[in-house]
């Protein structure tokens, strides 16, 4: 088909965000091949979507047989790496993510060559920075390396994410050739990335972004104290509006070259309140509390 990029989207009951996704996916890089990797969602929604997709692309669902260990979210991204070919690209999305953005023939190219000059280049992040995250001395958080032509983060205090993300594009051989396996957790992730590659690239002009103040799952499970904050956060369903060729021309052009923060180069169907949340229970120390007192709870004893 032309194009050395597989992309993979992992679901779990979220109907609604995963047709959103697929549709941008279609609209955006339609060259591409697509996989949807579903958790075992029971939601008739999502049950409904995942059918529909099932006929224009591979949809592998937990319930049936796959020849592929699935069951998580890191699971089920090993079990994509193990579907890949060693002659793509692989890029990992999420159901409550989209693309905002043409992928052109050019932009994988560019990808592939990328890995190609870069040795130590083990993951590049598709996405978008998110605003939240930022600090007041942002500017030395995040480097922009012209050789490489990308952007790195270096954090002071925090670490995860720095070298790997769940969102990600990676070149298949490269990760086989190193005995790459995707473990439990993103920090271990992080920790095992960071003896073997360089730190993560982030591109200059990203096509992809989680959408802001979706609702989520902790373990599959949606506590009393997670459904409060999405209440008092107003989740809800917010798509992202496509960019236009100008926007993304000032990402890819700019000089001195511009950090992509989502909230200064994206804007939601709907006004959201900024920086946008992308954690229900984000900076409410006392919620995540009562989240793992609540799942302590639920969780039985082992005999």
């Amino acid at each position: 088909m032309g194009s050395y990029m597989h992309i993979f989207v992992f679901s779990f009951n979220r109907g609604r965000y995963l047709e959103n996704c697929v549709s941008s996916i279609e609209t955006c890089a339609p060259q591409c091949r697509l996989t949807i990797i579903d958790d075992g969602s029971d939601d008739p929604e999502t049950r409904e979507v995942l059918a529909a997709v099932a006929k224009r692309h591979r949809v592998i669902d937990r319930t049936a047989e796959s020849g592929h260990k699935l069951g998580g979210l890191y699971a089920n991204m090993q079990a994509a790496f193990e579907m890949a070919s060693d002659d793509e690209l692989m890029c990992f999305l999420q159901d409550d993510t989209q693309m905002v953005r043409p992928l052109s023939e050019a932009d994988i190219q560019g990808l592939k060559e990328s890995f190609d000059a870069q040795p130590d280049l083990g993951f590049i992040s598709p996405a978008f920075v998110r605003g939240i995250s930022l600090k007041k001395s942002a500017d030395r958080d995040f480097r922009f390396d012209a050789e490489r032509n990308f952007w790195f983060w270096y954090p002071r205090k925090r670490s995860t994410g720095t070298w790997f993300s769940a969102l990600l594009i990676a070149d298949v051989a490269r990760l086989r050739s190193v005995g790459w396996e995707f473990e439990v957790g993103e920090s271990v992730n992080n920790r095992r990335a960071a003896k073997i590659f360089c730190r993560m690239a982030r591109m200059r002009a990203p096509f992809a972004m989680w959408l802001p103040n979706g609702g989520a799952y902790r373990g599959k499970q949606k506590s009393l104290a997670l459904r409060f904050g999405e209440w008092v956060r107003s989740c809800g369903f917010y798509p992202l509006r496509m960019m236009s060729g100008e926007e993304v021309a000032v990402l890819q052009e700019s000089q001195p070259p511009r950090l992509p923060v989502a909230e200064e180069f994206l804007s939601a169907e709907r006004r959201l309140k900024t920086p946008w949340a992308y954690d229900p229970m984000q900076g409410a120390g006392w919620l995540k509390l009562l989240d793992r007192l609540e799942r302590k709870v639920r969780t039985p004893r082992k005999p």
